[in-house]
């Protein structure tokens, strides 16, 4: 039995035997793809004519930038098309600062696509009588509206009693540091908690902090800052087979 069928079948003993049972998913590179929202971002900074200007052989370059889903950040990307960062150091800072501003804000959510599988699933897990939290490094300030947004034209549960949407309340905060601070509020209410993220940065503090947090990677794309352990379930994307 895979990953995701084995969780549904916990979330439904769960239910049968009335113990709590909260399923907590991360959002960006967990439920959502980013490819078109980084892409569409570059789209735009190529398009500035004072960045044309500045860089008029880096935006031609940069055009429909080969951005894949497995890129975390544009390095790679740019690097594809032949943009070392040490041979144009000031281009990469000016779309850095442009890509941060468009990225981090309600600007381009809209582009994001679930990850295959994933509005199906969390709507049978719920089904199955877990509660559900999506808990993200988003922001409240930036990102709030359009992350509600986007969850509820996607089609993802949202809005209803035993549904959380938690993102942090400043930018400023650790995103690990949050989440590991809102698990540990919701623990003693659940029986069975499971959390489903990309970052192993998260994962492995979560794991630290609060062992007793089921913990399933995606793996996507990540920081690259650290590895989750061989053992831990690992998925990517949320598809499978009817059985």
């Amino acid at each position: 039995m895979d990953v995701l069928h084995r969780i549904l079948r916990e979330a439904e003993t769960a239910r049968q035997t009335q113990t709590p049972f909260l399923a907590v998913f991360d959002l960006d590179s967990t439920l959502f793809d980013l490819t078109t929202r980084m892409c569409r971002i570059v789209d735009a900074f190529v398009a500035d004519p004072k960045y044309q200007h500045r860089y008029p052989r880096e935006c031609e370059l940069s055009r429909n930038l080969p951005i894949r889903p497995t890129d975390w950040g544009l390095t790679e990307a740019l690097e594809r098309v032949g943009l070392q960062k040490v041979a144009h150091p000031d281009f990469y800072r000016d779309l850095h600062e442009f890509w941060a501003q468009g990225f981090f804000s309600d600007s381009y959510l809209h582009h994001d696509q679930p990850l295959n599988g994933a509005v199906d699933f969390v709507k049978r897990i719920r089904a199955a009588g877990a509660e559900i939290m999506y808990l993200t490094g988003r922001d409240v300030p930036r990102m709030l509206e359009g992350t509600k947004k986007s969850l509820h034209d996607h089609g993802f549960p949202l809005g209803e009693p035993g549904i959380e949407l938690r993102l942090k309340p400043v930018a400023e905060w650790d995103d690990a540091e949050f989440k590991v601070d809102v698990l540990r509020e919701s623990a003693h209410r659940f029986g069975t908690i499971y959390l489903f993220e990309n970052e192993p940065v998260n994962l492995n503090l979560v794991a630290e902090k609060l062992p007793e947090v089921r913990l399933v990677y995606l793996d996507t794309c990540h920081s690259g800052r650290q590895q989750v352990a061989a053992s831990l379930d690992s998925i990517k994307h949320f598809e499978f087979m009817e059985i």
